[in-house]
């Protein structure tokens, strides 16, 4: 139906800047949801007053635009249970609740994993009886209660391919809620290991000289005995001397590209120790 092709796509657009939005904030869920439900109204409404032109066309509504929208119904309410339910404080609480919300998923998947194989392969030799209508498949149904709510608008397995669309954005999205998390509590550790005492060392020297330096550290395998990663010890140097040193790999070819005192800051550095040591008083 021309209609439902009509009615799909102007979802999509508007569910996109949904999804795009600032998904903790409870009105932007509220939004999506109620965008959802207007539309899969507007599809009940078309799949009653019209006929599907072929089994295909009822197929692909069923199997693929039906549960495109009903599971984005799902995720957002399920999105806004996570955030009225997580705890407020505590990475690691934060994170625990996450980890049990990500077991709960793989346990309801399991439940159904035979049918869910079928659909992640894009199978279609079932499809004739998974995604059309039919009085006389009632055995079929994985929830029996969703087909007495309305049969004309529902098939035995399209709201199954539901659930496993708002689990798939949920994964997506307790994913990178676990990295943030992560991200999180190492600049929490990076705050407190770094002593008050560091809080105005500032460097003073140029970039490239600390840059020298870094590098020289690194090269000489006397940090984790050469396992360090130069990246996060840079970044520890931008937050130990306060100062951001921009692009390592454009300063290490400067470095490399010098003709003469290939190790210019180093052999100051060498000069100036051996004066200090030298010094007598």
């Amino acid at each position: 139906m021309k209609s439902i092709t009509l009615t799909f796509n102007k979802y999509k657009k508007a569910i996109a800047e949904i999804e795009k939005s600032d998904l903790q904030n409870i009105k932007n869920l509220d939004e999506g949801i109620k965008i959802s439900r207007t539309c899969l109204n507007e599809f009940s409404i078309l799949v009653r007053s019209n006929k599907f032109s072929s089994k295909g066309n009822e197929i692909t509504f069923f199997k693929y635009q039906k549960p495109f929208i009903e599971g984005r119904l799902l995720y957002f309410k399920s999105l806004r249970n996570y955030w009225l339910e997580r705890p407020v404080l505590g990475v690691s609480k934060q994170r625990k609740f996450i980890v049990n919300e990500l077991k709960k998923i793989d346990t309801r998947k399991c439940k159904q994993l035979e049918f869910v194989k079928y659909y992640r392969l894009k199978k279609r030799k079932l499809d004739h009886i998974y995604f059309l209508r039919s009085s006389d498949q009632l055995e079929l149904f994985v929830d029996t209660s969703h087909h007495f709510k309305d049969p004309e608008f529902t098939t035995s397995h399209d709201y199954l391919v539901s659930k496993i669309v708002a689990q798939d954005l949920l994964i997506t999205f307790f994913s990178n809620e676990l990295e943030a998390l992560k991200k999180k509590k190492s600049n929490v550790i990076d705050e407190n290991i770094k002593p008050i005492i560091f809080e105005d060392l500032q460097w003073t020297g140029t970039k490239t000289e600390l840059l020298e330096l870094i590098f020289a550290l690194h090269s000489s395998d006397c940090l984790r005995n050469g396992n360090s990663d130069l990246k996060r010890t840079v970044e520890l140097a931008e937050k130990l001397f306060n100062v951001e040193l921009g692009n390592i790999n454009k300063t290490l070819e400067q470095i490399k590209s010098r003709k003469k005192d290939l190790t210019k800051f180093l052999n100051k550095l060498t000069i100036s120790l051996s004066k200090e040591l030298t010094f007598e008083v």
